[in-house]
Protein backbone atom coordinates (compact mmCIF):
# COMPACT_ATOMS: atom_id res chain seq x y z
CA UNK A 1 0.00 0.00 0.00
CA UNK A 2 1.48 3.49 -1.67
CA UNK A 3 0.17 6.02 1.25
CA UNK A 4 2.64 8.28 -0.23
CA UNK A 5 1.38 8.38 -3.19
CA UNK A 6 -2.18 8.12 -2.02
CA UNK A 7 -1.75 11.53 -0.39
CA UNK A 8 -0.47 13.08 -3.83
CA UNK A 9 -3.50 11.64 -5.90
CA UNK A 10 -5.58 13.55 -2.98
CA UNK A 11 -3.56 16.58 -2.73
CA UNK A 12 -3.40 17.56 -6.68
CA UNK A 13 -7.22 16.34 -7.14
CA UNK A 14 -8.25 18.75 -4.53
CA UNK A 15 -6.26 21.39 -5.85
CA UNK A 16 -7.67 20.32 -9.53
CA UNK A 17 -11.37 20.76 -8.34
CA UNK A 18 -10.34 24.23 -6.29
CA UNK A 19 -9.09 25.68 -9.33
CA UNK A 20 -12.58 25.01 -11.08
CA UNK A 21 -14.08 26.84 -8.01
CA UNK A 22 -11.87 29.86 -8.50
CA UNK A 23 -12.40 30.31 -11.75
CA UNK A 24 -15.78 30.23 -11.61
CA UNK A 25 -16.35 32.27 -8.60
CA UNK A 26 -18.60 34.87 -8.86
CA UNK A 27 -19.79 34.27 -12.23
CA UNK A 28 -23.19 32.35 -11.75
CA UNK A 29 -26.57 32.98 -12.76
CA UNK A 30 -29.23 32.47 -11.17
CA UNK A 31 -30.40 29.84 -13.80
CA UNK A 32 -27.03 28.34 -12.82
CA UNK A 33 -28.25 27.12 -9.66
CA UNK A 34 -30.71 24.32 -9.07
CA UNK A 35 -32.21 22.88 -5.91
CA UNK A 36 -31.55 19.18 -4.98
CA UNK A 37 -34.32 19.70 -2.33
CA UNK A 38 -35.40 22.44 0.39
CA UNK A 39 -32.54 24.48 1.41
CA UNK A 40 -30.16 22.55 -0.69
CA UNK A 41 -28.83 23.99 -3.94
CA UNK A 42 -25.92 22.49 -6.56
CA UNK A 43 -24.49 24.33 -9.55
CA UNK A 44 -22.65 23.12 -12.66
CA UNK A 45 -19.49 24.10 -10.97
CA UNK A 46 -20.33 21.06 -8.09
CA UNK A 47 -20.66 18.86 -10.86
CA UNK A 48 -17.79 19.86 -13.04
CA UNK A 49 -15.07 19.91 -10.28
CA UNK A 50 -16.33 16.46 -8.95
CA UNK A 51 -16.23 15.19 -12.93
CA UNK A 52 -13.07 16.33 -13.03
CA UNK A 53 -12.10 15.05 -10.04
CA UNK A 54 -13.48 11.44 -10.27
CA UNK A 55 -11.72 11.42 -14.05
CA UNK A 56 -8.61 12.37 -12.21
CA UNK A 57 -8.67 9.62 -10.41
CA UNK A 58 -9.82 6.92 -11.61
CA UNK A 59 -7.28 7.39 -14.59
CA UNK A 60 -4.28 6.69 -11.62
CA UNK A 61 -6.45 4.13 -9.84
CA UNK A 62 -9.29 2.31 -12.47
CA UNK A 63 -9.59 -0.53 -10.19
CA UNK A 64 -10.78 1.72 -6.92
CA UNK A 65 -14.47 2.48 -6.15
CA UNK A 66 -15.29 6.83 -6.15
CA UNK A 67 -18.07 7.97 -4.32
CA UNK A 68 -18.92 11.81 -4.99
CA UNK A 69 -21.54 13.96 -3.68
CA UNK A 70 -23.52 14.75 -7.16
CA UNK A 71 -22.93 11.48 -8.99
CA UNK A 72 -22.97 8.78 -6.65
CA UNK A 73 -20.67 5.84 -6.84
CA UNK A 74 -18.51 4.83 -10.21
CA UNK A 75 -15.25 2.71 -10.66
CA UNK A 76 -15.33 -0.53 -9.04
CA UNK A 77 -17.56 -1.12 -6.26
CA UNK A 78 -15.65 -4.29 -5.06
CA UNK A 79 -12.88 -2.66 -4.54
CA UNK A 80 -11.22 -2.82 -0.73
CA UNK A 81 -10.46 1.02 -1.29
CA UNK A 82 -13.28 4.09 -2.05
CA UNK A 83 -12.45 7.59 -3.01
CA UNK A 84 -14.71 10.02 -1.35
CA UNK A 85 -15.00 12.97 -2.80
CA UNK A 86 -17.10 16.48 -2.33
CA UNK A 87 -16.37 18.95 -4.69
CA UNK A 88 -17.66 21.80 -3.55
CA UNK A 89 -18.68 21.98 0.26
CA UNK A 90 -19.87 24.72 1.27
CA UNK A 91 -22.36 25.73 -2.36
CA UNK A 92 -24.80 28.17 -0.37
CA UNK A 93 -21.60 30.61 0.66
CA UNK A 94 -20.19 29.96 -3.38
CA UNK A 95 -23.41 30.90 -4.78
CA UNK A 96 -23.75 33.75 -2.09
CA UNK A 97 -20.32 35.28 -2.67
CA UNK A 98 -18.81 34.41 0.80
CA UNK A 99 -15.72 32.76 0.20
CA UNK A 100 -15.33 30.23 2.38
CA UNK A 101 -15.88 27.20 0.96
CA UNK A 102 -13.44 23.42 0.01
CA UNK A 103 -13.28 20.45 -1.86
CA UNK A 104 -13.08 17.91 0.33
CA UNK A 105 -11.02 14.82 -1.18
CA UNK A 106 -10.19 11.26 1.15
CA UNK A 107 -9.74 7.87 0.44
CA UNK A 108 -11.02 5.14 2.62
CA UNK A 109 -9.67 1.57 2.92
CA UNK A 110 -12.05 -1.32 4.65
CA UNK A 111 -13.82 1.72 6.10
CA UNK A 112 -10.57 3.41 8.01
CA UNK A 113 -9.35 6.17 5.95
CA UNK A 114 -5.94 6.25 5.22
CA UNK A 115 -5.52 9.52 3.39
CA UNK A 116 -7.12 12.95 2.53
CA UNK A 117 -7.03 16.40 1.50
CA UNK A 118 -9.04 19.42 2.14
CA UNK A 119 -8.34 22.75 -0.02
CA UNK A 120 -9.89 26.36 0.93
CA UNK A 121 -9.45 27.77 -2.74
CA UNK A 122 -9.88 31.23 -1.95
CA UNK A 123 -7.34 31.35 0.88
CA UNK A 124 -4.86 28.93 -0.52
CA UNK A 125 -4.62 26.66 2.11
CA UNK A 126 -3.74 22.76 1.26
CA UNK A 127 -4.44 20.70 4.13
CA UNK A 128 -3.75 16.91 3.94
CA UNK A 129 -2.67 13.93 5.64
CA UNK A 130 -2.59 10.27 5.58
CA UNK A 131 -2.61 7.41 8.57
CA UNK A 132 -0.13 7.18 10.50
CA UNK A 133 1.53 10.28 8.29
CA UNK A 134 0.10 13.45 10.48
CA UNK A 135 -1.22 16.27 9.22
CA UNK A 136 -0.19 19.43 7.24
CA UNK A 137 -0.99 22.92 5.93
CA UNK A 138 0.94 24.17 2.60
CA UNK A 139 3.91 21.66 3.96
CA UNK A 140 3.74 22.64 7.69
CA UNK A 141 2.82 20.08 10.38
CA UNK A 142 -0.52 21.17 11.91
CA UNK A 143 -1.64 20.21 15.67
CA UNK A 144 -4.42 21.07 17.41
CA UNK A 145 -4.72 23.63 19.80
CA UNK A 146 -4.55 23.12 23.86
CA UNK A 147 -6.05 26.45 24.62
CA UNK A 148 -7.88 26.95 27.98
CA UNK A 149 -12.01 26.30 28.16
CA UNK A 150 -12.56 30.49 28.57
CA UNK A 151 -10.31 30.95 25.64
CA UNK A 152 -11.60 28.18 23.11
CA UNK A 153 -13.82 29.03 20.05
CA UNK A 154 -16.08 25.89 19.20
CA UNK A 155 -16.93 25.65 15.31
CA UNK A 156 -20.30 24.10 14.13
CA UNK A 157 -23.03 23.89 11.74
CA UNK A 158 -26.79 24.16 12.06
CA UNK A 159 -28.99 21.51 10.85
CA UNK A 160 -30.70 23.48 8.46
CA UNK A 161 -32.44 20.51 6.25
CA UNK A 162 -33.92 19.51 9.23
CA UNK A 163 -36.22 21.33 10.46
CA UNK A 164 -37.36 18.79 12.79
CA UNK A 165 -34.05 19.29 14.95
CA UNK A 166 -33.43 22.89 15.28
CA UNK A 167 -35.30 23.16 19.35
CA UNK A 168 -33.32 20.20 20.09
CA UNK A 169 -29.84 21.18 18.36
CA UNK A 170 -30.52 24.93 19.94
CA UNK A 171 -29.62 23.46 23.05
CA UNK A 172 -26.49 22.45 22.65
CA UNK A 173 -25.55 25.75 21.05
CA UNK A 174 -26.44 27.60 24.16
CA UNK A 175 -24.52 25.38 26.07
CA UNK A 176 -21.46 25.89 23.88
CA UNK A 177 -22.03 29.51 23.59
CA UNK A 178 -22.28 29.96 27.58
CA UNK A 179 -19.29 26.91 27.84
CA UNK A 180 -16.61 28.72 25.56
CA UNK A 181 -15.77 31.64 24.63
CA UNK A 182 -17.55 32.03 21.18
CA UNK A 183 -18.97 29.63 18.71
CA UNK A 184 -18.73 30.14 14.73
CA UNK A 185 -20.23 28.89 11.97
CA UNK A 186 -18.84 29.21 8.69
CA UNK A 187 -20.93 27.54 7.04
CA UNK A 188 -18.62 24.57 5.25
CA UNK A 189 -18.28 21.17 7.56
CA UNK A 190 -14.74 20.90 5.77
CA UNK A 191 -13.36 23.97 6.50
CA UNK A 192 -14.06 23.67 10.08
CA UNK A 193 -12.97 20.39 10.79
CA UNK A 194 -9.70 21.68 8.82
CA UNK A 195 -9.47 24.65 11.12
CA UNK A 196 -9.59 22.66 13.64
CA UNK A 197 -7.31 20.60 13.21
CA UNK A 198 -4.84 23.59 12.60
CA UNK A 199 -5.74 24.76 16.05
CA UNK A 200 -7.96 27.77 14.87
CA UNK A 201 -10.49 26.89 16.13
CA UNK A 202 -10.67 24.54 19.64
CA UNK A 203 -13.97 22.36 18.61
CA UNK A 204 -16.18 21.36 16.31
CA UNK A 205 -19.71 19.64 16.65
CA UNK A 206 -22.16 19.23 14.10
CA UNK A 207 -25.44 16.42 13.30
CA UNK A 208 -26.62 14.87 9.95
CA UNK A 209 -23.86 15.55 7.66
CA UNK A 210 -22.79 13.18 4.70
CA UNK A 211 -19.89 11.13 4.77
CA UNK A 212 -18.12 13.15 1.80
CA UNK A 213 -18.70 16.20 4.53
CA UNK A 214 -16.61 14.68 7.19
CA UNK A 215 -14.00 11.95 5.84
CA UNK A 216 -10.77 13.75 4.82
CA UNK A 217 -11.47 16.41 7.84
CA UNK A 218 -12.02 13.62 10.45
CA UNK A 219 -8.43 11.82 9.29
CA UNK A 220 -6.99 15.31 9.77
CA UNK A 221 -8.46 15.85 13.30
CA UNK A 222 -6.80 12.67 14.09
CA UNK A 223 -3.51 12.82 12.86
CA UNK A 224 -3.46 16.84 14.16
CA UNK A 225 -3.86 15.32 17.83
CA UNK A 226 -6.84 15.44 18.02
CA UNK A 227 -9.81 13.31 19.04
CA UNK A 228 -12.95 12.57 16.84
CA UNK A 229 -16.14 10.61 17.83
CA UNK A 230 -19.70 10.61 16.37
CA UNK A 231 -22.29 11.15 19.39
CA UNK A 232 -22.44 7.74 20.19
CA UNK A 233 -18.56 7.44 21.04
CA UNK A 234 -17.61 5.72 18.32
CA UNK A 235 -15.65 6.64 15.39
CA UNK A 236 -18.07 5.37 13.01
CA UNK A 237 -18.72 7.97 10.08
CA UNK A 238 -22.62 7.86 10.66
CA UNK A 239 -23.01 12.12 9.74
CA UNK A 240 -22.50 13.56 13.81
CA UNK A 241 -19.66 14.72 14.55
CA UNK A 242 -17.60 15.84 17.87
CA UNK A 243 -14.15 17.24 17.42
CA UNK A 244 -10.81 18.85 18.80
CA UNK A 245 -8.06 18.21 21.11
CA UNK A 246 -9.38 15.97 24.34
CA UNK A 247 -10.23 17.78 26.49
CA UNK A 248 -12.32 20.08 24.15
CA UNK A 249 -13.59 17.17 22.61
CA UNK A 250 -14.56 15.84 26.37
CA UNK A 251 -16.41 18.66 26.99
CA UNK A 252 -18.24 18.94 23.68
CA UNK A 253 -18.95 15.41 24.06
CA UNK A 254 -20.83 15.46 27.40
CA UNK A 255 -22.61 18.78 26.33
CA UNK A 256 -23.98 16.66 23.45
CA UNK A 257 -24.63 13.74 25.30
CA UNK A 258 -26.69 16.30 27.85
CA UNK A 259 -28.14 18.07 25.04
CA UNK A 260 -28.67 15.79 21.88
CA UNK A 261 -28.97 12.29 22.60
Amino acid sequence: MDIERFIQTAKEAAVLGGYILKENFGRLKREDVEYKAKKDFVTFVDKLSEDRIRNFILSSYPEHCFLGEEEGISGSKESEYQWIVDPLDGTKNYINGFEIFAVSVALQKNNEIIAGAIYIPMLDKLYWAGKGKGAYLNGSRITVSDRPVDMAIIATGFPFRYEEEIDVYLKAFREAMVTFSAVRRPGAAAVDLAMTAEGVFDGFFEMKLSKWDIAAGVLLIEEAGGVFTNFKGSRELDGNVVAGGKNIHRILFDIVQRTLI
